[in-house]
């Protein structure tokens, strides 16, 4: 007898993307798993959804400028210290980051989604 696959908790993200494109696609993504997704293109979204909400992921796009990304890192940590961070698109993350995925495919972010949430020291921040 098969016995269900577990799955990871939903969860709510704040996805930061540098383009409207990205941030539609990867939205469908996350929405698609049952997350609840808010979205920011730049360092004034994000303070503006930072204070107004809470999240239990913050979704970082590599494709931001350095200095726009370390700038939103900053933002993040400030208001949500203990929030994990996951950078997407790297080799090796450069914002202090908890975790890092290469891939950029669905599959690959999903996955790096719910083994962040699967932690034990994760506590959904937003339910």
């Amino acid at each position: 007898m098969n016995q269900p696959t577990p799955t990871a908790p939903t969860a709510s993200l704040l996805l930061i993307m540098p383009t409207e494109g990205a941030l539609r696609l990867y939205s469908e993504w996350l929405e698609g798993a049952g997350h609840k997704v808010r979205c920011a293109a730049s360092l004034k979204e994000v303070e503006q959804a930072c204070q107004s909400g809470s999240f239990d992921l913050i979704l970082i796009a590599d494709a931001l400028e350095p200095k726009i990304k370390k700038a939103i890192s900053l933002t993040v940590r400030h208001f949500f210290p203990e929030a994990p961070i996951l950078q997407l698109g790297r080799t090796r993350p450069d914002i202090g980051g908890n975790a890092f995925v290469t891939g950029t495919s669905r599959d690959d972010v999903l996955a790096a989604i719910q083994k962040i949430l699967r932690r034990d020291d994760i506590r959904p921040a937003a339910h």
